[in-house]
């Protein structure tokens, strides 16, 4: 059986089909159509991911240009920027897209310079290295985790050979933070050097750091280093509070439950610089030098005992008759030196003393005497607390006021219950598409079989044309058109058993 064949059979039971039955045919394909396309859509999209979010329009249109490349199927949704693909091709994507280039589209960086262009002039060239400059900074400044997206603009003023007429170089930046984060001081003035030290001649105070919602994140902190040094002692001490909070916070949800206390301490800390210097004795003295001095004399004489006595004047000693006087005189002088040993100490002082710490504690409900104490004893232990140095603690029972935080558990479930549904709403719908689709096709297979069964049970069954010797009388007495009739079933006996049939089974 050719195609010829097939085509004129199914024609002729299109045609022996009613006009009713024609409609319903039509309406069930129409159908069968629609609930096949939103049921291929629905799988699509289940078994898609995200690939990026939140993409600007030049963005997604370079990313879509690199995965029609590849020939990536991609979904587009959020006015184009999301973009989704298949699950088990997001890695390969990424992969791609990050080599080819098409994930950093803001602008090109030193790239710019890797041709070479005749006749380009020192304006352009200058221009370049402004825009190539820009777009290096941008893309390590994007390194930073809080920082989703950046924008350099950098002023360059032309040299000029008289230094008093040359203005200084500026910068200005704005950043797009990630939901929910923020940057620090010390991470502002990170960028702020970062982008200093990379421009010849320009200072931090030319420096000027925004973010998207038009805050001066940057400040004037560089301009008077003394309010630098303010604002690094605060963060010190706040997070040195911090810290201590986390802690106590950690050992009372154990105790009393989360939710249900609050720990806040307040820290006095020493950052003024000592140093001093003192020499102690050390070790065993050690003689150095020792001299000695020694002196005698004997003799004999009838005078008196030399000395002051002896020459004031005064009654007359006479000696004794036929005796004399013996003299003997000795000194002895010892001078001797030590050396003692000494240990010089220098002691310094470093910053960030703890001088005192003052600490609250405020649980929820009603909390007994005992209670209180037990707790207070463990926040003195957890502290290291000191009472000569003058810590403080106090723990106060108190009925917290939570409306506020059930008025938002409220619209979260809430928030919840409605994105459940509308997924819910979402399924059912998908399914209800799916099922009628599966409805329709059987109701057209069943339909399509009965039709034919039918057709086949109505039409006769003609057997072949056999001529027939019609009497010279009887073919006289046929009229013109009967003639006609007969003689077209002799040369066309096919087509005249189809008409046939056909009128057979209308009636």
């Amino acid at each position: 059986m050719d195609g010829q064949a097939v085509l004129a059979g199914a024609n002729t039971r299109w045609q022996a089909l009613s006009t009713t039955h024609k409609v319903s045919l039509v309406i069930l394909a129409i159908g069968v159509v629609l609930a096949s396309y939103y049921l291929t859509q629905f799988i699509r999209q289940m078994n898609y991911a995200t690939l990026f979010a939140r993409l600007e329009p030049r963005e997604a249109g370079a990313i879509v240009e690199q995965l029609d490349g590849i020939r990536v199927p991609y979904m587009l949704s959020d006015g184009g920027g999301t973009i989704r693909v298949p699950s088990n091709r997001v890695d390969e994507a990424r992969i791609h897209l990050a080599t080819a280039g098409a994930l950093g589209v803001d602008g090109a960086g030193w790239e710019l310079f890797d041709r070479s262009k005749l006749g380009i002039t020192e304006f352009e060239q200058q221009v370049n290295y402004q825009r190539a400059l820009q777009e290096e900074l941008r893309r390590t400044i994007v390194q930073l985790d809080e920082v989703e997206a950046a924008r350099v603009h950098l002023v360059l003023p032309e040299k000029s050979i008289f230094a008093e007429a040359q203005a200084p170089p500026s910068a200005s930046i704005a950043l797009k933070l990630r939901p929910g984060a923020d940057l620090n001081q010390s991470q502002v003035r990170g960028v702020v050097a970062l982008v200093a030290g990379s421009v010849e001649g320009l200072g931090p105070e030319n420096v000027q750091l925004i973010d998207m919602r038009g805050r001066l994140l940057s400040g004037d902190s560089h301009q008077d280093p003394a309010v630098g040094v303010a604002l690094t002692h605060l963060e010190i001490r706040r997070s040195y509070e911090r810290e201590l909070e986390q802690r106590l916070q950690q050992v009372l949800q154990r105790v009393v439950g989360p939710d249900r206390v609050v720990a806040m301490v307040t820290a006095d800390l020493d950052f003024s610089h000592q140093q001093s210097v003192s020499s102690v004795p050390h070790g065993e003295p050690q003689v150095i030098s020792e001299q000695t001095v020694r002196e005698e004399s004997e003799g004999t004489g009838t005078g008196g005992v030399p000395g002051t006595d002896a020459n004031l004047p005064g009654p007359d000693v006479y000696p004794l008759a036929g005796g004399t006087q013996s003299e003997h005189y000795s000194r002895e002088e010892r001078i001797t030196n030590y050396q003692v040993g000494t240990l010089q100490q220098t002691v310094v002082q470093p910053p960030g003393e703890l001088r005192r710490l003052s600490t609250s504690v405020v649980v929820d409900g009603e909390v007994t005497a005992g209670r209180a104490e037990q707790i207070q004893n463990v926040v003195a232990a957890a502290l290291g607390f000191d009472q000569e140095r003058g810590d403080q603690i106090m723990v106060a029972p108190m009925a917290f006021d939570t409306t506020y935080q059930e008025q938002l558990e409220e619209e979260l479930r809430q928030a919840e219950a409605l994105a459940a549904e509308r997924e819910r709403q979402q399924l059912i719908y998908y399914a209800a598409l799916a099922g009628g689709a599966l409805i329709l096709f059987v109701i057209l297979v069943v339909v399509a079989v009965l039709v034919i069964r039918r057709s086949r049970a109505a039409a006769p069954q003609v057997e072949d044309v056999i001529p027939l010797t019609v009497p010279v009388e009887a073919a006289s007495s046929l009229t013109e058109k009967q003639r006609d009739v007969r003689e077209l079933t002799k040369q066309k006996p096919d087509e005249v058993a189809q008409i046939l049939k056909v009128w057979l089974t209308e009636k």
